[in-house]
């Protein structure tokens, strides 16, 4: 249904919009945007009603203007964001953005009518069918791992931007998608370097993948989509981001009562990777009585490194990855050990640091897991991330550091002792 609107003389014709779940507990579930004023929370009198326990019972509303929908979050406690920029006031939505809540729940928006295919996809994914994984076999590993295709469309990639992140040197940053369809799973090359093969055939378009088929990348990588995924292999990743040693680690209960096994999340830490023959640095280590520090590394010489010697003076263990190669096996491997076992964790703040993937992924990671966060403002930023009102802040003063490094150890060893 189409209504006219007039708006600055002009008239602008508006048709009915509809959200598409991507990541929650129903993937693939169309919502209609039927009214003027939609509510959206886990709460039982919003109009739509997601039963998620990041989502606030109240988190989000959608305003119907002339212009199209209006996004504004209601003081929701981990935040909204559209195409991954937190929404702060109101935003106007255009086709296809995506809408986050939190980091467990994804829409894409759609002005219009959901057409037939889409409702046939829906219904697919809505309905009691059996599930779907795919299975990852490399060489680097001794056993091979099984994905659970959540989603109407999953990318792969070494980027952890992808849905499945496989960390192999013949794998694309966004290497291929698949896309579920009334028929099964459709296959597309996404202009990979090396391309892929389909039962040892060169996928030059899209195609039906049928439960035998074998995709390969290079000479060492296969894939295959299963609905019996315990022939294949015993590690099931309930999560395609999870890491899965939270959930097997029977000293972290602080996350694990924090885990809903099936629920997604941001991509905060990826499918374990394994270290080089060079090595990380941390075998063997335990990191729970360590301060993790982010930063911008342009910031390290001028004040993280002063730091990090004033906490070891004071007997504070604090961990950085200065020593590693950004983006490595190993660095990987580190900074996902470091995010899951650090107690603490101190953001050096500035605008690079804002910037920085690293320092988000860090940040949401703590933020969620209700760990304690301490802010070193060394330099101003426009906007912080979620939760930052909240949060102890001390201001760096480049002419006493000393007593800006001596106020933030005070309150570290008081929240140990606490």
């Amino acid at each position: 249904m189409k209504t006219d609107l007039f708006h600055n003389d002009c008239v602008i014709d508006t048709a009915m919009a509809y959200l598409v779940m991507h990541r929650g507990p129903e993937p693939g579930k169309i919502f209609r945007l039927t009214g003027d004023t939609i509510r959206i929370g886990r709460g039982s009198r919003n109009n739509i009603i997601i039963h998620d326990n990041e989502v606030s019972r109240e988190h989000a509303q959608l305003q119907q203007t002339p212009e199209g929908f209006l996004l504004q979050d209601l003081k929701s406690s981990n935040g909204t964001f559209v195409n991954g920029q937190e929404v702060v006031d109101s935003w106007l939505l255009t086709s296809q953005c995506i809408i986050e809540l939190g980091d467990t729940i994804t829409f894409e928006y759609h002005p219009g009518e959901p057409d037939d295919e889409e409702e046939k996809t829906a219904d697919l994914l809505t309905q009691n069918r059996n599930p779907a994984y795919l299975v990852v076999n490399t060489q680097s590993q001794d056993e091979p791992a099984v994905y659970p295709l959540d989603n109407i469309v999953t990318k792969v990639g070494r980027s952890t931007a992808c849905d499945i992140v496989v960390l192999e040197p013949e794998i694309s940053r966004e290497h291929f998608k698949l896309t579920l369809n009334q028929l099964g799973y459709i296959i597309e090359d996404l202009g990979s370097t090396n391309g892929v093969s389909v039962n040892e055939e060169i996928l030059t378009e899209p195609r039906l993948i049928t439960p035998n088929d074998v995709i390969q990348i290079g000479k060492t990588i296969t894939f295959q989509i299963t609905e019996t995924p315990e022939m294949f292999s015993n590690l099931i990743r309930t999560n395609l981001l999870l890491d899965t040693k939270e959930l097997t680690d029977p000293d972290n209960t602080s996350v694990r009562r924090r885990k809903r096994t099936q629920q997604m999340e941001i991509p905060t830490l990826i499918s374990s990777p394994d270290p080089s023959h060079i090595g990380t640095g941390l075998e063997g280590t335990d990191l729970h009585n360590q301060v993790l520090i982010t930063y911008d590394r342009n910031d390290w010489e001028r004040i993280v490194a002063p730091l990090v010697d004033t906490l070891y003076d004071a007997k504070i263990g604090a961990w950085v990855d200065q020593y590693l190669i950004e983006g490595s096996s190993d660095w990987l491997v580190a900074t996902e050990q470091a995010r899951r076992e650090c107690w603490l964790l101190v953001v050096v703040v500035s605008p690079g640091a804002m910037r920085s993937e690293q320092v988000k992924r860090n940040w949401r990671h703590f933020h969620n897991r209700e760990k304690p966060i301490l802010l070193l403002i060394h330099q101003p930023v426009e906007r912080m991330p979620i939760g930052a009102r909240r949060l102890y802040r001390v201001q760096y003063n480049p002419a006493v550091p000393e007593a800006s490094f001596n106020q933030l150890i005070k309150e570290i060893k008081r929240l140990k002792m606490s």
